[in-house]
Order: C-alpha cells, then structure tokens, then sequence
C-alpha cells in the first residue's frame, strides 16, 4: 500500500511539472505582441548601368515600446516602390538592418518587396533602427548615362513582433 501509494504521488508530481511546462509554453505563444512604424522618409537609391550600391539609410523609432519588449522577428515592407530616373533598371539584392544595440545583419531582399528575419531574436525591441537596401543596376553599362536607374520606397515600414520578457 505504501509503494503504491508512493507511486501515485510521483505520477502527480510529473503531471503538474508537465502541466506547468505546458502553461508556461502557451502563456509565452500568446503574449506576442505587433508594433508598426514607417520610416523618417524615403529610401532611395539611383545608380549608374553595371553598377552595385546601397540607398540612403532610413530610421523607425520604436523607443515608445516597453524597455523588456524582447523581438522575436522583424519585417521591412518596401511594397510602396516608384521607378525614379532614366531607363536603367535597380535590381534589389539585400536589406541590411541596424538594431537599437547596434547589431547589424545583411538578409536577402524579400519576395514583393517585403523582408522578414528572426536574427534579431532575443535583441531588445525598443529604440531607433535603421535600414538600408542594395541594389545594382541591370543595365548593361556600355548604354551609359541615359539608362542611369533608380528606385523610390515611399516611407518603408518596419514590424517588430515581440515579447515582454518578465
């Protein structure tokens, strides 16, 4: 009686350690948060035919989000895009994005124009990041400066998905 009853404390015990584990991992699924804000102004970028560069950098300030917003994923939406220039033609290749921290990573542009990473997992959400993107012009460069090209993003804006870490 003794053993048995033993044996039924300690199915008990691990049922409320899996249920607690459970609770933690859909309390921590459910918390997610979503803040949005647009750029300080546009990016742009104009380039000769043949050559590779990077746009102005822009900012989104996110310094209104709590000091423990922890970022789980970050999402840049360029969508808004107008063909500036001549008849060359920018072909985006990457996003290089700048934390509040300073950590920076270089991800390759997204499919319609929006950019979605999760290196900034863990980085404190709150504060000024900072985006650029480069681009290269296609244009074949023995066209020369009637087909300088050149790309508009009007006011891009950045998604932070975060949680509040306790």
């Amino acid at each position: 009686m003794v053993k048995s009853m033993k044996k039924v404390k300690r199915i008990i015990a691990v049922a409320l350690v899996f249920t607690m584990l459970f609770a933690s991992q859909v309390t921590a699924f459910a918390a997610d948060t979503k803040a949005t804000k647009s750029a300080n102004k546009d990016m742009s970028i104009a380039l000769m035919p043949g050559v590779t560069g990077d746009s102005n950098t822009v900012a989104f300030n996110f310094s209104g989000l709590p000091d423990n917003a922890i970022v789980k994923e970050v999402t840049v939406d360029c969508s808004s895009a107008s063909v500036i220039g001549g008849k060359g033609a920018i072909l985006a290749q990457s996003l290089t994005i700048t934390s509040p921290s300073g950590e920076t990573h270089t991800v390759s542009w997204g499919r319609g124009n929006v950019t979605t990473t999760n290196l900034f997992i863990a980085e404190k959400a709150a504060g000024t990041w900072s985006v650029y993107m480069t681009g290269t012009n296609i244009a074949s460069p023995s066209l020369g400066s009637a087909f300088i090209g050149g790309t508009k993003y009007s006011r891009p804006k950045m998604t932070i998905i975060y949680i509040l870490e306790e």
